[in-house]
């Protein structure tokens, strides 16, 4: 619950983010005849916020906040993972740099699991161009999710899990290594607890 209430309030400040580098990632390296051309995050941000003011610099925020409830089953992933990795008699907390990052591995390919689908139809939602005719732009997450699955069918919500695999082991299993190696830095004890 904690986790995926970290998620919740992690969504309010990355939906804008997510936005902008969405926009910048799908605009070609010149302007496109009625399309808008950022030249950077901060010009994205501005424009969107020109262009609709608060409100549209969140474009997508409820699929944002359904994507980000993966940190719960991440977080609980990693826990699960490190018990089952600790050796009878030991603590989670003594566990070798190699479960750490087996552990933080898989616990982030968890949290893609969990949520990758909801992340398709965020990027969708935030990928229409403010220039996209009022008609044919996304109503919701809902109607995304069902124009997305008649258009192209149910493999749709998977494109690219693969990729987002692969770059979630290395990725999650340096983060939670180098928080584990930071937390046990900071409290090296049991009795610095007391």
């Amino acid at each position: 619950m904690a986790g995926t209430g970290s998620g919740v309030v992690n969504a309010f400040i990355s939906a804008p983010m997510e936005l902008s580098k969405i926009r910048l990632q799908n605009q070609g390296p010149t302007p496109t005849p009625g399309m808008t051309f950022y030249k950077g995050p901060m010009d994205c941000f501005k424009q969107t916020y020109r262009q609709g003011g608060l409100r549209a610099c969140y474009k997508g925020l409820w699929s944002t906040i359904l994507r980000e409830t993966s940190y719960g089953p991440y977080f609980l992933s990693y826990e699960i993972f490190c018990r089952a990795l600790t050796p009878e008699g030991q603590r989670t907390q003594d566990l070798s740099s190699t479960r750490l990052v087996v552990a933080g591995g898989f616990a982030g390919i968890a949290g893609w699991l969990s949520t990758y689908p909801t992340d398709v139809i965020k990027t969708r939602i935030q990928s229409q161009d403010a220039s996209t005719p009022k008609h044919l732009q996304f109503k919701g997450v809902a109607d995304c999710a069902i124009r997305m699955y008649r258009e192209e069918g149910f493999r749709v919500f998977f494109r690219g899990l693969n990729a987002t695999c692969v770059r979630a082991f290395p990725c999650n299993a340096a983060t939670f290594l180098v928080y584990s190696m930071a937390m046990r830095a900071l409290i090296p004890t049991d009795k610095a607890l007391a």
